[in-house]
Protein backbone atom coordinates (compact mmCIF):
# COMPACT_ATOMS: atom_id res chain seq x y z
CA UNK A 1 0.00 0.00 0.00
CA UNK A 2 1.23 3.47 -0.81
CA UNK A 3 -0.37 6.62 0.57
CA UNK A 4 -0.36 9.54 -1.71
CA UNK A 5 -1.87 13.20 -0.87
CA UNK A 6 -4.31 14.44 -3.41
CA UNK A 7 -3.71 18.30 -2.69
CA UNK A 8 -0.61 18.29 -0.46
CA UNK A 9 -0.51 21.75 1.50
CA UNK A 10 2.08 24.22 0.19
CA UNK A 11 4.30 25.52 3.44
CA UNK A 12 4.41 29.51 0.75
CA UNK A 13 1.15 30.43 1.57
CA UNK A 14 0.23 33.38 -0.65
CA UNK A 15 -3.44 34.94 1.47
CA UNK A 16 -5.76 36.86 -0.24
CA UNK A 17 -7.51 39.27 2.34
CA UNK A 18 -6.73 42.92 0.91
CA UNK A 19 -6.36 41.64 -2.86
CA UNK A 20 -3.37 40.25 -1.87
CA UNK A 21 -2.79 37.41 -4.60
CA UNK A 22 -3.53 40.27 -7.16
CA UNK A 23 -0.46 41.78 -6.42
CA UNK A 24 2.28 41.98 -8.76
CA UNK A 25 4.78 41.06 -5.82
CA UNK A 26 2.42 39.18 -3.02
CA UNK A 27 3.58 38.91 0.29
CA UNK A 28 4.12 35.73 1.78
CA UNK A 29 3.19 33.65 5.29
CA UNK A 30 6.18 30.86 5.42
CA UNK A 31 4.76 28.01 7.26
CA UNK A 32 7.45 26.21 9.85
CA UNK A 33 4.68 23.44 10.38
CA UNK A 34 1.20 22.71 9.87
CA UNK A 35 -0.96 22.44 13.40
CA UNK A 36 -2.15 18.69 14.01
CA UNK A 37 -6.25 18.22 13.88
CA UNK A 38 -6.48 18.67 17.52
CA UNK A 39 -4.32 21.70 17.71
CA UNK A 40 -6.41 24.73 18.24
CA UNK A 41 -4.19 27.54 20.38
CA UNK A 42 -6.80 29.00 22.85
CA UNK A 43 -6.23 32.07 24.73
CA UNK A 44 -6.78 30.42 27.50
CA UNK A 45 -6.96 26.69 28.78
CA UNK A 46 -10.92 26.26 30.06
CA UNK A 47 -11.37 26.50 33.92
CA UNK A 48 -13.56 24.13 35.72
CA UNK A 49 -15.91 25.94 38.65
CA UNK A 50 -15.76 22.64 40.74
CA UNK A 51 -11.89 22.52 40.91
CA UNK A 52 -11.84 26.08 42.77
CA UNK A 53 -10.55 26.59 46.52
CA UNK A 54 -13.75 28.33 46.62
CA UNK A 55 -15.85 25.75 45.85
CA UNK A 56 -14.03 23.64 48.50
CA UNK A 57 -14.23 25.55 51.22
CA UNK A 58 -17.84 26.65 50.84
CA UNK A 59 -18.72 27.20 53.92
CA UNK A 60 -22.63 28.48 53.23
CA UNK A 61 -22.18 31.98 54.85
CA UNK A 62 -23.26 34.93 52.82
CA UNK A 63 -20.05 36.09 51.92
CA UNK A 64 -19.12 32.57 50.24
CA UNK A 65 -22.34 32.42 48.57
CA UNK A 66 -21.01 36.27 47.15
CA UNK A 67 -17.64 34.89 46.34
CA UNK A 68 -19.39 32.02 44.61
CA UNK A 69 -21.38 34.20 42.72
CA UNK A 70 -18.50 35.88 41.51
CA UNK A 71 -16.38 33.11 41.18
CA UNK A 72 -19.27 31.52 38.18
CA UNK A 73 -19.26 34.20 36.62
CA UNK A 74 -15.31 35.10 36.87
CA UNK A 75 -15.19 31.58 35.22
CA UNK A 76 -18.22 31.96 32.55
CA UNK A 77 -16.08 34.61 31.36
CA UNK A 78 -12.82 33.48 30.85
CA UNK A 79 -14.35 30.29 29.19
CA UNK A 80 -15.46 32.05 26.76
CA UNK A 81 -12.57 34.17 26.00
CA UNK A 82 -10.69 30.55 26.04
CA UNK A 83 -12.15 29.02 23.19
CA UNK A 84 -10.92 32.17 20.70
CA UNK A 85 -8.13 31.41 18.90
CA UNK A 86 -4.38 32.91 20.56
CA UNK A 87 -3.00 34.22 16.67
CA UNK A 88 0.32 35.06 17.94
CA UNK A 89 0.08 31.44 19.61
CA UNK A 90 -0.50 30.23 16.66
CA UNK A 91 1.98 32.10 14.27
CA UNK A 92 5.00 31.78 16.79
CA UNK A 93 4.06 27.86 16.55
CA UNK A 94 3.36 27.04 12.88
CA UNK A 95 4.67 30.05 10.65
CA UNK A 96 8.40 30.53 9.95
CA UNK A 97 8.55 34.24 8.63
CA UNK A 98 6.97 36.56 6.37
CA UNK A 99 7.89 37.69 2.96
CA UNK A 100 7.58 40.97 1.20
CA UNK A 101 4.83 42.38 3.46
CA UNK A 102 4.98 46.37 4.40
CA UNK A 103 3.01 48.53 5.96
CA UNK A 104 3.66 52.39 6.61
CA UNK A 105 7.46 52.01 5.60
CA UNK A 106 7.57 49.21 7.81
CA UNK A 107 9.64 45.95 6.42
CA UNK A 108 7.62 42.95 8.13
CA UNK A 109 9.55 39.60 8.19
CA UNK A 110 9.10 38.35 11.66
CA UNK A 111 6.07 37.45 14.03
CA UNK A 112 7.03 39.81 16.26
CA UNK A 113 6.80 42.51 13.49
CA UNK A 114 3.37 41.26 11.98
CA UNK A 115 1.46 41.75 15.53
CA UNK A 116 3.55 45.16 16.33
CA UNK A 117 2.91 46.97 13.02
CA UNK A 118 -0.03 45.52 11.40
CA UNK A 119 -2.94 47.46 12.80
CA UNK A 120 -4.87 44.79 14.65
CA UNK A 121 -7.55 44.44 12.21
CA UNK A 122 -5.62 43.71 9.58
CA UNK A 123 -3.37 41.01 11.53
CA UNK A 124 -6.33 39.39 12.25
CA UNK A 125 -7.90 39.36 9.30
CA UNK A 126 -4.58 38.07 7.66
CA UNK A 127 -4.19 35.47 10.72
CA UNK A 128 -7.49 33.91 10.52
CA UNK A 129 -6.91 33.08 6.84
CA UNK A 130 -3.94 31.55 7.48
CA UNK A 131 -4.89 29.68 10.43
CA UNK A 132 -8.06 28.65 8.24
CA UNK A 133 -5.82 27.64 5.55
CA UNK A 134 -3.46 25.59 8.14
CA UNK A 135 -6.45 23.53 9.50
CA UNK A 136 -7.50 22.46 6.56
CA UNK A 137 -7.46 18.78 5.93
CA UNK A 138 -5.26 17.45 2.97
CA UNK A 139 -6.77 14.31 1.08
CA UNK A 140 -5.12 10.98 0.80
CA UNK A 141 -5.44 7.82 -1.44
CA UNK A 142 -4.12 4.68 -1.82
CA UNK A 143 -2.83 3.80 -4.20
CA UNK A 144 -1.83 -0.74 -4.29
CA UNK A 145 1.89 -0.91 -4.64
CA UNK A 146 2.94 -2.95 -7.79
CA UNK A 147 4.68 -6.09 -7.03
CA UNK A 148 7.49 -6.52 -10.01
CA UNK A 149 8.61 -10.52 -10.18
Amino acid sequence: MKLMSLKPKLKEYIFNSFDNDKSENPAKIIFRRFPMPDESFPVAQVKNVLDSSIVKNFDNTTKAKEMLVTHIINTLVDNITANRIDFKKFFNECVDKVEELEYSDNKISTIDEFFKYLPEEASYTIALECYLYAKETEQFTIEEKKILN
